[in-house]
């Protein structure tokens, strides 16, 4: 159905005036809230991931039901001691304990059953995944690093006919993304820097 965007204020005008005037019954809601709290053994604090913001957050974990003496995140807050959101939560990073665990149709909380828990390494030219350590894909990774940035290595450039030390490589670029706070930015670019790259970029929104 097309809405306009007059049609849309009209709406929200009318559902705010609404809950103001109590014409809407928040009590069921309330209630199942109260009678639904959640539960968790133990919490650890963490920041959201989706963004740069930075935001606070606890996260709880907890035993579920078929798998006892193992514990899953089952509740993700925001921290109203964190300086930046004071306890405030975006709806991503507010169900991100389905990252861990999700509620199936029958109302039980399982492992999230689409979560990737292995390294998975396809080789060039295949067309199937395998699951190798994360020793071998630290290994691979720094072994790949170090060829292609020998590959793309300039000592020295000419300029108006004489060489002149740069000590770069081109063989490698760099992307940040606006999941990157100032301070992951900083020492990934302090790494860059440091491994000779020209060329490097980022993304981030804010």
């Amino acid at each position: 159905m097309a809405i306009t965007r007059r049609d849309f204020l009209k709406c929200t005008a009318v559902a705010g005036a609404a809950l103001y005037l109590g014409i809407f019954d928040l009590a069921p809601v309330k209630a199942y809230a109260e009678a639904n709290t959640p539960v968790w053994t133990s919490e650890a604090l963490s920041v959201g991931v989706y963004c740069s913001g930075g935001c606070g957050v606890i996260v709880g974990k907890g035993e579920i039901p078929g798998h006892p003496g193992e514990e899953y995140v089952t509740y993700v807050q925001g921290n109203p001691d964190s300086p930046i959101n004071g306890g405030g939560l975006c709806s991503k990073c507010s169900s991100s304990a389905q990252i861990s665990t999700i509620v199936d149709a029958d109302g039980v909380r399982i492992p999230n059953p689409e979560r990737i828990t292995t390294v998975k390494y396809r080789a060039a030219g295949a067309s199937t995944w395998t699951n190798i350590t994360w020793a071998t894909a630290m290994s691979q990774i720094a072994s790949k690093t170090l060829l292609a940035r020998t590959a793309g290595w300039e000592s020295s450039v000419l300029v108006s006919g004489n060489p002149v030390t740069c000590n770069r490589t081109k063989g490698i670029a760099a992307l940040g993304g606006s999941s990157l706070n100032n301070e992951a930015a900083y020492m990934m670019s302090k790494l860059y820097r440091a491994l000779g790259l020209v060329y490097t970029e980022t993304q981030a929104r804010n």
